[in-house]
């Protein structure tokens, strides 16, 4: 069950705010503090993958000493600890509170919504829900969600199997909110900055067919049927050659109906 306590609970007042969505930074009263060095960073994103549970030391000593460079890694462990409590003192946070010292591991006393990357995970899933079914409400929770994005995830953490998981994970699911989002806005409207917008997202991302269909979508109804082919010749392309794979279902379906101009896919009228 997710933590729903105010940091407040914990003893750390509720202006405190760790985000990792772009380079990791704990945000107090507004200004946001860098901590360093890498090992105390990486050692605070771990922690803060499940704010208010235990996370063992075999564990962190795995994800964070796993380069076997370290003679003692719990004494290791226990200096980027201190060093960590240390940047957060003195910058007027207290760090024992904050992330404390369990049986068997340590703990960061903050609850979920306290991460950005919770409160992204929170609002995206929100959005997600509602963008076939209620498009107008799913629009301003996934732009709010995708608002907090700085740049790529942890981008200042180079750590171990576990953080590269997580930043894999957290990519994937801002690409699905960006795809909710675009096919929420194509519920009320086809203009030239959102074809622009899903044309460069289809060339950074060939592996994600859903967002050439919405960029086939956007196309069609904006008169470019032959342009909406062209996409879909294109991914196929890149699948065959990249993955020995043919596009799915739903994108030669789509392919099909355009061919054959489907009423379906017309939806509303399209604004230029």
């Amino acid at each position: 069950m997710r933590d729903q306590r105010s940091t407040q609970a914990y003893g750390i007042p509720d202006l405190l705010k760790l985000e990792m969505l772009g380079p990791s930074r704990v945000v107090w009263d507004g200004h946001a503090i860098t901590i360093g060095p890498h090992r105390a960073r990486a050692l605070l994103a771990v922690l803060a993958f499940t704010p208010g549970e235990v996370v063992s030391t075999d564990f962190l000593i795995d994800e964070l000493l796993a380069d076997g460079n370290s003679r003692n890694p719990k004494n290791a462990l226990q200096a980027s600890m201190r060093r960590l409590r240390t940047i957060l003192d003195d910058n007027g946070i207290p760090g024992g509170r904050l992330v404390r010292t369990s049986v068997g591991g340590y703990l960061l006393a903050l609850p979920r919504p306290a991460v950005d990357a919770h409160r992204f995970e929170e609002l995206a899933a929100r959005g997600s829900a509602l963008a076939r079914d209620d498009p107008r409400a799913a629009i301003p929770l996934l732009e709010q969600a995708l608002r907090l994005w700085r740049g790529p995830a942890l981008a200042d953490i180079a750590a171990g199997r576990r953080c590269g998981s997580q930043v894999a994970r957290l990519e994937g699911l801002r690409l699905g909110a960006l795809e909710d989002l675009y096919e929420a806005r194509l519920a009320f409207r086809t203009d030239r900055s959102t074809v622009a917008e899903l044309e460069q997202l289809a060339i950074e991302h060939p592996e994600r067919e859903r967002i050439s269909e919405l960029l086939m979508i956007a196309l069609y109804r904006s008169g470019r049927q032959g342009e909406a082919l062209a996409t879909f010749q294109r991914v196929r392309t890149w699948l065959n050659r990249e993955l020995g794979l043919e596009p799915g279902s739903a994108m030669r379906a789509l392919q099909k109906a355009i061919l054959v101009q489907d009423p379906t896919l017309d939806g509303r009228p399209v604004e230029t």
